[in-house]
This record gives C-alpha cells, sequence and structure tokens, in this order.
C-alpha cells in the first residue's frame, strides 16, 4: 500500500517530470495515467474543483514505456 507522501500535487509531479499542467492533462485523456493508479482525486463531493494527487513514480515509469508499447 502506497504512502500518502507517494502523493504529489499536480504542480509538484508537473515540476518533476518538466511538463505543463496542459501536458499531464493531455497524458491522462490519452489513457497513459490512469485514474487509481497514476492519479486519484482527493477533493469532498462538496468540492466545486476537484483536487488531484499523482503518484511520482508511477507516472515516470509508465513514461518509460515506449510509445508503441503504450
Amino acid at each position: 500500500m502506497s504512502r500518502t507522501s507517494d502523493w504529489v500535487p499536480t504542480s509538484a509531479v508537473c515540476e518533476q517530470l518538466g511538463f505543463s499542467v496542459k501536458h499531464i492533462w493531455r497524458l491522462r485523456d490519452e489513457g497513459l495515467f490512469k485514474e487509481k493508479i497514476h492519479w486519484r482525486n482527493i477533493s469532498s463531493p462538496q468540492a466545486a474543483r476537484p483536487t488531484y494527487r499523482w503518484h511520482l513514480k508511477r507516472c515516470e515509469e509508465a513514461l518509460e514505456i515506449p510509445p508503441e508499447m503504450r
């Protein structure tokens, strides 16, 4: 089971990977980053906007897979 510290905010994952927020969302929307594996929504159901956390190590591992193998 992952510790809470393994999950970082969007700004931190962008900084560590060297990507813009827009690029991170594109990778998520294209299916490279999967919910509950690479990212999760930690906001309460009443929240006006979602709050995401990203598993940095898993995101890095997903990016190591050649595009033709994804």
